[in-house]
């Protein structure tokens, strides 16, 4: 239709119908004449007058028509004018690699003062350098009519040579004739910066989830989970295909399972709070976490829960250790303060007794009591000393299958009257060992008189010595009564014992002989199957 426009302006309707008249005209006047001088005319009767009649009746439909033409041409031109340079999509026309037409929303896209800057400016200056191969392309794709019908999203400079990032679809079009290319633009430079900031924010949380080291899952509003972070896998053992669409809580161990019900139903209602639980880890061993759940809300709608479990084990058992150093020092000072002014009126006492059991005959029974009982305080005074007092060690390099021969003959007769049986089984390349002899004696009398004493009906016990990895193992098993799992952490420590009449002091000094070794003391055990003792002596101490 603009094409049209232009060739009308050219021509105005009265032009047309007054050439149409003389076109006419001269036709009829002139047919007149070839046919009289033919002698066609008394065939074929033509007159002159009401032909020209004729062609002025119809030049005047003709310029009323033409008339109206011209205005619905000039009306739709200037509609679509308006509709082109109002548009607030940018609009490029370029043919044969230059612009030929670019309206003002172009113009501003693109750095120009006005439309005329960039009239006749070659289009390839626009784009940018990374992308001409792909502009050359859809040119090349276009001319081939070969349309490419999805729009592109590219790079291109402004006229200040600042790079933006606009949407392209190119369409073909005919213009003043010739054939050229429409791009119709949209500029997405602050739709893509601001998804660019998206997927930087997106990889900066999903860095902080992917390399946080503690366990971070979601959970749906079932408990159920739906991701996780690698250190979910590393702190439970699990893979991730093994726990998703499981059930949180199922790691749970006792009565730490309902907390953790407890805590998911409060985070998925809205508040966050954080517990202490325990877990079973895939290889089998516990896991102490700090659990923590938060809601995960989206617009205004609890969504599911997010967990974030930090392992603190290693924490809890640093806490331990501290606790039970205190009590040794503790102890310490207090054996360091009563220790001998409890002995000195001990031997005062013992003495007194003695003498009155050789003056009285029948209180003998009585003077017997208090004898074992003075000789039971005199051994717990002993124990005292043993902590509190550095003791003078020698070490020198000693056989240990003969160390564990003498204290078997010294405990045979007990473990005799108890109907217990020792058994050894020791590998025969057993080396020498730098050690302090009377200190592991009094270790392996302490690890089999409480395996005797447990075993109050009889039975064996095995007692397997090898070396294995630049270490002594002695392994000490005997079938008694077993200790229960939730106190064998307890043990060594002072005044904790299973005994009825222990002091839970000689297993405290045997572990403080044994770290003076650089070695360990491990106790597993079972109740009513058994109780086993490793003892692992480093064959170099000071490694």
């Amino acid at each position: 239709m603009h094409n049209w426009s232009k060739a009308l302006n050219l021509r105005t309707p009265f032009k047309i119908s007054l050439v149409y008249m003389l076109v006419g005209s001269l036709w009829i006047i002139l047919s007149d004449r070839v046919m009289g001088i033919l002698n066609l005319s008394g065939a074929i009767t033509i007159h002159s007058t009401k032909g020209l009649f004729y062609v002025l009746l119809t030049a005047l439909v003709l310029y009323w028509w033409v008339t109206r033409l011209k205005k619905a041409l000039t009306e739709s031109d200037e509609r679509y004018r308006i509709l082109v340079e109002h548009s607030p999509e940018p609009l490029v026309v370029h043919s044969k690699g230059r612009i030929v037409y670019i309206n003002p929303a172009g113009a501003e896209i693109f750095g120009a003062a006005s439309p005329e800057e960039l009239i006749d400016y070659p289009i390839m200056n626009l784009v940018h350098p990374d992308y001409i191969d792909i502009a050359k392309e859809r040119i090349r794709l276009i001319e081939e009519e070969r349309i490419p019908t999805a729009p592109t999203q590219q790079k291109f400079l402004r006229v200040d040579r600042q790079v933006i990032d606009v949407e392209v679809r190119a369409v073909p079009i005919i213009y003043l004739g010739k054939p050229a290319v429409q791009l119709i633009c949209k500029d997405i430079t602050e739709r893509k910066r601001a998804q660019r900031l998206l997927e930087e924010r997106e990889q900066s949380y999903k860095s902080l989830v992917e390399n946080n080291p503690d366990a971070i899952f979601e959970l749906d509003l079932n408990g159920r989970i739906l991701n996780m972070n690698p250190a979910t896998e590393r702190i439970t053992g699990y893979q991730q295909e093994e726990l998703l669409n499981q059930s949180f809580c199922h790691l749970m161990v006792g009565e730490d399972h309902l907390k953790a019900s407890n805590l998911f139903e409060a985070s998925a209602k809205g508040e966050s709070n954080n517990i202490e639980v325990a877990i079973t880890n895939k290889r089998g061993y516990g896991v102490d976490l700090n659990l923590k759940t938060v809601p995960i809300i989206i617009n205004d709608r609890i969504d599911g829960v997010y967990g974030i479990a930090r392992d603190i084990t290693e924490r809890k058992r640093t806490d331990e250790l501290l606790i039970k150093s205190e009590k040794l020092s503790v102890v310490g000072q207090l054996a360091a303060g009563v220790a001998h002014e409890i002995r000195n009126p001990l031997t005062s006492l013992r003495g007194f007794v003695q003498l009155l059991q050789t003056k009285m005959d029948n209180y003998n029974e009585y003077f017997q009591i208090m004898l074992t009982e003075l000789d039971r305080i005199n051994y717990i005074v002993s124990e005292f000393l043993v902590i509190a007092k550095p003791q003078a060690v020698s070490f020198e390099m000693k056989d240990l299958r003969k160390i564990l021969h003498d204290v078997i003959s010294l405990l045979d007769t007990q473990a005799i009257l108890s109907d217990v049986q020792i058994h050894t089984t020791f590998d025969s390349d057993i080396p020498l060992i730098n050690c302090e002899e009377n200190q592991l004696k009094q270790v392996v009398i302490n690890i089999l008189k409480n395996a005797i004493e447990a075993m109050t009906e009889g039975g064996t016990i095995e007692i397997l010595m090898k070396v294995d990895d630049n270490k002594i193992v002695i392994c000490f098993i005997d079938q008694g009564c077993g200790i229960p799992e939730e106190r064998i952490g307890m043990l060594g420590e002072p005044f904790y014992t299973t005994k009825e009449k222990g002091t839970g002091l000689g297993l405290m000094v045997s572990q403080k002989i044994i770290e003076a070794h650089h070695g360990s003391l491990q106790i597993k055990s079972q109740i009513n199957i058994g109780t086993t003792v490793d003892l692992i002596l480093p064959l170099d101490p000071n490694r």
